[in-house]
């Protein structure tokens, strides 16, 4: 008697379990088991925003587009990319209608392809590319018939010019780039010329970077006529400033402090990067000190429409006054460049 009421107890216990598990087995259709330690990610969030920037024309009309075409894909190709981030095409109005997209975009996957890019990373290059319009105008106190006038350089004015006041200054208010973590400038004629083992920005993330080159090359002095003096007379008015340039090693021309200081550098060379590929963070290019020396180069338009400064020198200037060189900049030789014909040195790229 005591067997039974033994196998009755078991058999009601088996019931009750049977019962549990049909009732948790049909509310699972809607409300699936998840484990903690199986769960994987399909988007890793980055804890940063980035693009590359392209600068394709800054005057009205149409561009042979011939160069982009070769170096977007070598950029895409030759970089082992983290995220997509999107690809910005500044324009001054030659992709404003949905048919000279089309045509380039067409065109850049028959370039992709002659370039030998797999059918995903073509793809993959096509969704990341933004056409930004982006309009440059002449600055007050600047003529139209500015040219007229002898500037510097006056066979490409204004169009150089706009470029360099462009990437100088007004870069960093642009909509389109003003909230970004980073952004990576190339030209046109910038080639990414063999596969890196390293995402550029990854690497500024990661060594927390403000600002990297990939070579530094002097400005002439007869385009930089005037730099000289205003660097050393912000430098001497901002006493942080002074003091920085100092811990970076900066090097004055002989006669600083000589009477006649306004010839002070005159004709001298100027430090400068290449920026036709430059890493930049921008909230430290944001910042107040930096906002306030950028207003006070710009209100001088002449500095860039007459004497022609480039944005090449004023980075540099940048960089010595505001940054501290030996910890937040690099020179991001890992990545086989090239401009236009020039192949840059490259180094060991290690892996991050």
């Amino acid at each position: 008697m005591a067997f039974s009421k033994r196998y009755a107890a078991l058999f009601t216990l088996a019931l009750a379990f049977i019962i549990y598990l049909t009732n948790t087995s049909s509310s699972s259709l809607t409300t699936p088991i998840s484990f903690r330690f199986r769960q994987k990610p399909i988007h890793i969030q980055a804890p940063y925003t980035a693009a590359i920037v392209y600068l394709v024309s800054v005057l009205p009309g149409p561009r042979n587009p011939e160069q982009l075409l070769q170096s977007l894909p070598q950029m895409q190709k030759n970089i082992p990319w983290r995220h997509q981030w999107p690809v910005l095409l500044l324009h001054a109005g030659m992709y404003d209608t949905p048919e000279s997209r089309l045509q380039f975009l067409h065109r850049l996957r028959q370039s992709a392809e002659e370039q030998e890019l797999t059918a995903e990373a073509t793809d993959m290059l096509i969704q990341r590319i933004e056409f930004v319009p982006t309009s440059h105008e002449l600055p007050p106190g600047i003529p139209a018939n500015g040219a007229a006038d002898g500037p510097i350089w006056e066979g490409e004015w204004p169009a150089y010019h706009h470029v360099c006041a462009f990437f100088s200054h007004k870069i960093f208010s642009h909509p389109r780039i003003s909230n970004l973590t980073y952004f990576l400038r190339l030209d046109d004629d910038s080639h990414i010329t063999h596969p890196t083992c390293i995402d550029p920005f990854e690497y500024m993330h990661t060594h927390n970077l403000s600002y990297a080159f990939r070579q530094e090359d002097p400005d002439l002095g007869w385009v930089t006529e005037g730099m000289w003096p205003f660097v050393s007379n912000y430098a001497q008015r901002h006493a942080a400033i002074e003091e920085r340039l100092k811990r970076n090693n900066w090097e004055w021309p002989e006669g600083r402090f000589w009477p006649g200081g306004d010839r002070f550098g005159l004709g001298q060379n100027f430090r400068s990067y290449e920026t036709n590929f430059e890493l930049v963070k921008v909230e430290r290019f944001t910042s107040l000190e930096m906002r306030e020396f950028l207003e006070e180069l710009a209100s001088d338009p002449k500095r860039f429409y007459w004497s022609r400064w480039g944005d090449a020198p004023v980075r540099l200037a940048q960089v010595y006054m505001f940054l501290d060189v030996a910890k937040e900049v690099h020179k991001m030789c890992e990545i086989p460049y090239a401009h236009k014909d020039e192949v840059f040195k490259g180094c060991e790229c290690v892996p991050l």
